[in-house]
């Protein structure tokens, strides 16, 4: 998780190694209620779109499955994720990053985002301030 100003951007991976790339724990929390799931992945992709890219990455869990996991931003206008939570969690069950878990938990549902807010959501994915750490980041 990174924060800055008014937006937490949440994790992905568990893990990035130089050389290896990123991946998740062993231990990696898993969404194991059907019901749950079904209403944490309708909120993420509920998000709205704050940069999109036609540019997808291979499943790190799956070797054989190519770029087939999107990474466009997505925001509720407090937390910024990548549709690449989204993916581990709705094809392995992976939950999302504790505080943006307890987030969704709490809020419940997706409203609407003002556009100014989603000009400053754009803003802060596109120029980063330099003591950010990559998106890629173990944490």
């Amino acid at each position: 998780m990174t924060t800055a100003e008014e937006f937490t951007l949440a994790r992905v991976f568990d893990v990035v190694d130089p050389e290896t790339g990123p991946g998740f724990e062993p231990g990696h929390p898993v969404v194991e209620d059907p019901e749950e799931l079904r209403a944490l992945v309708a909120y993420l992709t509920g998000g709205t779109p704050v940069l999109v890219t036609p540019s997808l990455l291979d499943d790190v869990l799956a070797p054989d499955r190519t770029a087939v996991v999107p990474m466009n931003f997505l925001t509720d206008g407090t937390w910024i994720w990548t549709d690449t939570v989204t993916y581990y969690l709705e094809n392995h069950g992976l939950a999302p990053e504790s505080g943006l878990l307890g987030h969704i938990r709490a809020r419940g549902t997706v409203a609407p985002v003002p556009p100014d807010v989603v000009g400053r959501a754009a803003g802060f994915v596109l120029a980063p301030p330099a003591e950010r750490t990559p998106v890629w980041s173990a944490g």
